[in-house]
């Protein structure tokens, strides 16, 4: 099995976003540009032909919870998908932005609701574990209606060595995702990269739900996941080049000796 080739474009709306892009045939490192929200109009020229260039190689997915962010780069036209992460999904809710406080309290209501918290059911956790769920499927909706491609949504780490829990909590959110008019093809379930959960992305792809293996730091991972029939994977060469350089000393390497541009 061939995985997509995927390029991530991690945003932050208060720090410069990296780029990393892979050459589809040499997996050799092609740029590693540093793009600012606060740039100027001639380096926003600049940024918007680097994305062009990475586009004509590579699908661009944007990873940020930052609805004003996405939709900015989404209206280049070439961003294709975006995913989110628990850190985004917080911040999006901590932020004071009215439309993101909309969806807290949503998500508020629904869990409690969902899990009778309203009528004093000793649920406390299953209502906040549903909340802080629908939460991130609240975001996602939004970004679903900003790219063209798929949204990834990840189940709550603490899982990570649940299969049963994850493959549950998966289908809980495709079920929100799905009441809310989003098609579940449109999705991609976020999993952790350990054995359990690469058997949750087993069952799950059998049910028709796709997946997006992420934490993947070996070969071996990316093999399993392959084998399981996910839809994608999420290797982290900037976590494995840190392995590298805290066990060798090395300050620095040059992109083509850099160990997690040659692990991916």
């Amino acid at each position: 099995m061939k995985f997509p080739l995927l390029t991530t474009l991690a945003t932050l709306s208060l720090s410069p976003a990296t780029i990393t892009a892979f050459t589809p045939h040499s997996l050799s490192i092609a740029s590693n540009l540093k793009m600012s929200p606060q740039s100027t109009s001639s380096s926003t020229s600049l940024q918007i032909s680097a994305l062009e260039s990475l586009a004509d190689i590579t699908t661009l997915s944007i990873d940020s919870g930052d609805i004003d962010t996405v939709s900015r780069y989404a209206k280049t036209g070439l961003i294709t998908d975006a995913t989110t992460n628990p850190l985004f999904v917080s911040q999006a809710g901590a932020n004071g932005d009215a439309r993101y406080e909309a969806m807290v309290a949503e998500a508020i209501t629904y869990a409690k609701q969902t899990t009778c918290a309203e009528d004093g059911c000793p649920v406390p956790e299953e209502t906040l574990n549903m909340a802080v769920d629908r939460l991130a499927v609240n975001l996602g909706k939004e970004l679903v209606g900003l790219v063209p491609g798929r949204v990834s949504t990840e189940v709550d780490i603490r899982l990570s060595y649940d299969t049963e829990g994850s493959v549950e909590r998966a289908r809980s959110i495709i079920a929100m995702y799905e009441s809310l008019g989003v098609s579940k093809d449109r999705i991609l379930i976020k999993l952790a990269g350990t054995w359990e959960g690469i058997q949750a992305a087993r069952i799950l792809e059998a049910e028709g739900i796709q997946c997006n293996i992420t934490l993947v730091f070996s070969f071996l991972q990316a093999a399993a996941a392959a084998q399981a029939g996910a839809y994608l994977i999420s290797p982290f060469p900037g976590r494995i080049l840190d392995w590298h350089k805290k066990q060798t000393g090395e300050a620095a390497y040059t992109p083509d000796a850099d160990p997690g541009v040659l692990a991916v």
